[in-house]
């Protein structure tokens, strides 16, 4: 057993930081990326379509959920859930995102960029092994944090994409 000071590392978003002037994020556990690659991702998760529609490809361009801000987090899912585009269970998970709150369930440090998708993957294999512990709860949320990860992996994929194509109205043209 250690006793007294054993290393300047704190947690941020899951990820071990070392404390100082040098805050370089430890890379993605093992674990995390276990957890990414068995969910997977679902294209139709967001209405990519739709946005295209409203035209939306500007707010979202160069989005990069894995450096977020808690608020920039919240912004992105009202703005979703207000034009149809993700439902208000899924909002409010995004919405929730972040591991350092006060008493009053406020969040510490709105401001501070963290990995969100790394921040998802780590609370589903939480709440799955809450699961395996007899947490029936647990059935209720894993879909919800699926589908929050399906969200963001969908808005990075339309954020780095090259906008909107302008559709063909004439029709195919060309020679055999």
């Amino acid at each position: 057993m250690t006793i007294g000071y054993v290393g300047g590392w704190t947690s941020k978003a899951g990820v071990l930081v070392r404390e100082g002037g040098s805050s370089k994020p430890v890379p993605q556990s093992v674990k995390v990326k276990q957890m990414l690659a068995l969910v997977g991702n679902d294209p139709l998760a967001l209405n990519t379509a739709k946005m295209n529609e409203q035209r939306l490809y500007k707010n979202f361009k160069g989005f990069d959920p894995e450096t977020v801000t808690v608020k920039q987090l919240g912004n992105v899912s009202a703005f979703l859930r207000d034009r149809g585009l993700i439902s208000d269970v899924t909002a409010l998970t995004l919405l929730n995102a972040g591991d350092k709150f006060d008493r009053f369930g406020v969040q510490k440090n709105p401001d501070e960029k963290f990995n969100a998708l790394e921040y998802f993957a780590t609370q589903l294999d939480n709440i799955q092994n809450n699961n395996l512990k007899g947490n029936k709860y647990a059935n209720h949320l894993i879909p919800e944090y699926k589908k929050a990860i399906y969200v963001l992996q969908n808005l990075k994929t339309y954020g780095m994409g090259n906008g909107t194509a302008v559709p063909n109205t004439k029709g195919v043209n060309g020679k055999a």
